[in-house]
């Protein structure tokens, strides 16, 4: 049996039912995305500290929580960079 991979599965469709999404603002959405980043950072961390206090000795564990929350931060930083990039080409911009 051969299984199609639908790169778009996740994204709403453009039928009726996306007239029943709540649509979110952007300041909404980042604001959500960067409690998950949070989030992100203190499983880590509590991941940190159970190791240290012994309680985990799952390294796999650890690292895929190091990891998890190293890669969420960067990708907040670069959106961060990216609207601060945005506001200052908004600022020069002559009327």
């Amino acid at each position: 049996m051969k299984v199609q991979l639908n790169p778009l599965r996740n994204f709403p469709s453009q039928g009726p039912q996306q007239k029943t999404l709540r649509k979110r603002s952007f300041g909404e959405l980042l604001r959500e995305k960067i409690h998950e980043v949070d989030q992100d950072q203190k499983v880590a961390l509590k991941a940190l500290e159970d190791l240290a206090s012994g309680r985990q000795t799952d390294l796999t564990q650890l690292t895929l929580a190091l990891t998890k929350a190293d890669l969420s931060f960067r990708l907040l930083l670069r959106v961060r960079n990216k609207v601060l990039e945005a506001y200052q080409e908004i600022m020069r911009m002559q009327i």
